[in-house]
């Protein structure tokens, strides 16, 4: 497993060489983890499907900042739970 970093100007290819490589890794990772904020998570499961050309993926997902904070949680089992502060 690795972590590859692209980045670049804004409109330089850099989503479009993303889910190019994640294309061809498909069949041969075990799992793929395509990590974006909030805002992006719809855009990027549609880039995800049109870039593989299907309608279901097994071995792919995309997942949220916070989704990956609270899914590391729960495998560690770290604080179980949930606080509320005051944010004034």
């Amino acid at each position: 497993m690795g972590l590859r970093i692209i980045y670049g100007k804004s409109g330089s290819g850099k989503s479009q060489y993303c889910f190019s490589e994640i294309a061809k890794l498909i069949k041969k990772e075990t799992k793929i983890y395509i990590i974006t904020p909030e805002q992006f998570s719809f855009t990027a499961e549609k880039k995800l499907m049109d870039a593989i050309n299907t309608q279901a993926v097994i071995n792919a997902e995309v997942i949220t900042l916070s989704r990956m904070a609270y899914r590391v949680m729960q495998e560690i089992g770290g604080n179980k739970k949930t606080r509320f502060n005051k944010m004034w």
